[in-house]
């Protein structure tokens, strides 16, 4: 049931030929960009479908029955804050049949990243106050997908706020998340090292994986509330500490750090909320963060406050435009 409120057609596998005709052969005016986890085509397939088609290069000789259980997980990825799987393609050696290339097809996100919504230069389509919230909520509800929702979870996603994509309604979906498959293919194993924690043993790994995202996505958030991006980790250890430090003021001064775009719209409870889950999920130590579940309830709540700030029945929601004036009435006392 929850398929097929998606509106997503059945995964399936894709012939070669069907990739080259959505794509005029891989023409360079369907090349969207290549990373670390392979080169990316946007592709318009012949029922008008628009999506885009992950290519991967193997680096090792496998045959296709050794993907099998790689392709299971990725059908799964099926879910409302995920840029789902629509389908695979295996191109092979013509000599010993061998896995050569990959393909995995999604589903197209059209509308630009969470970053041209929400970064200084872009006011003309600033995200309101609400529609972060709810572009928060979705987003660590695809976290959440991700590490119960399917069996075996994927963990340790290393998320960004440029693979947060926005679609024709203002739903946040994940982009990118570490399938082993797409670390097989690169000849290495896609875990984040950086300074998350002191002790990288493997039972630290295992006991706090799923912390590792919380971190990425309080990155995210102070992006999200300060409207700015942070350049490296130890300018985001910087405004987690003044975030900090004005968590406990007054409304005011909380008020004139977050981003000017949104500054008129926020209540002061539902600011105050964000700020401390944000600053929590930046705890240098992965213990002290706060769980998956825990983030979203905060952010809930953040919702929650905001609107019965505003003295609206109706949830905050993501399809208003974000071009169309505040209609939010905030008494400031």
């Amino acid at each position: 049931m929850k398929l097929g409120a998606l509106g997503l057609p059945t995964y399936r596998t894709f012939s070669l030929e069907d990739l080259e005709d959505a794509t005029n052969n891989f023409d360079t005016t369907a090349f969207m960009g290549e990373g670390s986890q392979g080169q990316m085509y946007r592709g318009r397939l012949r029922d008008g479908t628009f999506v885009a088609i992950r290519c991967l290069k193997m680096k090792k000789s496998h045959s296709t029955q050794s993907f099998m259980h790689h392709v299971e997980l990725i059908s799964k990825l099926r879910y409302r804050h995920l840029a789902s799987a629509l389908g695979h393609c295996f191109e092979c050696y013509l000599d010993d049949s061998s896995v050569s290339r990959i393909f995995l097809i999604f589903e197209y996100i059209p509308n630009g990243t969470l970053r041209s919504w929400i970064s200084e230069g872009h006011a003309a389509r600033s995200l309101t106050w609400p529609q972060r919230i709810s572009a928060a909520i979705g987003i660590v509800k695809g976290i959440q997908f991700l590490h119960t929702g399917i069996v075996p979870g994927v963990y340790s996603n290393n998320l960004k706020i440029t693979d947060v994509l926005m679609d024709q309604n203002l739903v946040a979906k994940i982009s990118s998340y570490n399938l082993p498959l797409l670390a097989e293919s690169a000849g290495k194993v896609g875990h984040r090292t950086s300074a998350l924690t002191k002790d990288s043993s493997n039972s630290s790994r295992v006991n706090y994986e799923d912390k590792f995202d919380v971190y990425d996505f309080g990155v995210i958030l102070l992006e999200m509330i300060l409207g700015r991006p942070s350049k490296s980790s130890n300018e985001v250890q910087l405004l987690k500490n003044q975030l900090q430090a004005v968590v406990t003021t007054d409304d005011e001064t909380r008020r004139s750090i977050a981003d000017p775009a949104v500054q008129t719209s926020c209540s002061n409870q539902s600011l105050k909320t964000m700020m401390e889950i944000c600053v929590r999920c930046l705890l240098m130590d992965p213990a002290e963060r706060p769980s998956v579940e825990d983030v979203l309830w905060n952010l809930q709540f953040a919702a929650q406050v905001l609107d019965a700030c505003r003295g609206d029945s109706r949830s905050s929601s993501p399809n208003d435009s974000p071009s169309q004036p505040a209609h939010l009435h905030v008494a400031f006392h």
